[in-house]
């Protein structure tokens, strides 16, 4: 198995509706016409009970409840449409996977997307576009168990003997989740500089476009691995005092209490919204 075969069974993969295929074209441009989205979005009516959902979920509610699309994609705003448009398409295309979990897979996702939303907002960077593209980050994930189930059982296999992710990745597939989500990505038109930050996750010196963001979403994900197992604010301190990615993008003390603010709100989110 290689790398070049599994990228040339992408057509094998499930097609993206039409409807779908439009709504995504039309959040990725630079000025997104929002009556032009509510109308489209209206068209679907999945998508419009997960906008509904999202706009009225903790991490967006107000005071007011709103019924409607237009007040919806007003109140979440442009990045967060793009997330959840992002990711129902995955859900479409992937909507159920024998070998993943796939609601705990979106558990984890967006948990890593959120933290990384908040790194990113203390460390200079849009964090509507580092959450989205936390969102799409292991998307390569879904290829692996769609295309070759069989060679996912065995990674995870390897992973409960011990074996990192990566490693068992390429020792099964001579390539990663992150490396067949890039071409996905950009097979999908996603911007050139999420492909890139997917792309290098694993390795975010190797960004060209999107070094930061990279480094943002490795770091992230380190957090969600960990950061249950640490005993109090201390522990927590002196792992981002050590983590390369932590020292890289110079993220300030007071990090510990941001993180403990927003974890469970991703997975929280997911549940909701899948």
């Amino acid at each position: 198995m290689s790398h070049e075969m599994l990228i040339s069974r992408i057509n094998e993969l499930p097609r993206i509706e039409s409807v779908m295929q439009e709504l995504l074209e039309m959040v990725n441009r630079d000025t997104i016409n929002f009556s032009e989205l509510a109308r489209k979005m209206s068209m679907d009516q999945v998508i419009s009970a997960r906008v509904l959902r999202m706009a009225n979920s903790a991490q967006f509610g107000g005071v007011k409840g709103v019924s409607n699309i237009n007040d919806a994609i007003i109140r979440v705003g442009a990045g967060a449409i793009r997330t959840l448009v992002s990711s129902s398409i995955l859900a479409t295309t992937f909507p159920k996977l024998d070998t993943l979990n796939i609601k705990d897979y979106w558990a984890d996702t967006f948990e890593i997307a959120t933290i990384a939303s908040a790194l990113a907002k203390r460390s200079q960077l849009d964090g509507n576009e580092v959450f989205t593209t936390g969102v799409l980050h292991n998307i390569g994930e879904l290829m692996i168990h769609s295309l070759v189930p069989d060679k996912a059982q065995e990674i995870m296999r390897r992973v409960e003997e011990g074996e990192s992710t990566i490693k068992a990745q390429h020792a099964v597939l001579n390539t990663d989740a992150q490396q067949l989500g890039a071409v996905l990505a950009e097979s999908w038109k996603f911007p050139s500089e999420m492909v890139d930050a997917i792309a290098n996750v694993n390795h975010p010196g190797r960004a060209v476009e999107s070094k930061r963001i990279a480094c943002v979403l490795y770091l992230a994900r380190d957090i969600h691995h960990h950061w249950d197992s640490m005993l109090g604010e201390e522990q927590k301190q002196a792992y981002l005092d050590n983590h390369p990615a932590a020292k890289a993008l110079h993220i300030p003390d007071d990090m510990v209490a941001v993180i403990d603010n927003v974890r469970g709100q991703g997975s929280e989110l997911a549940y909701q919204l899948f």
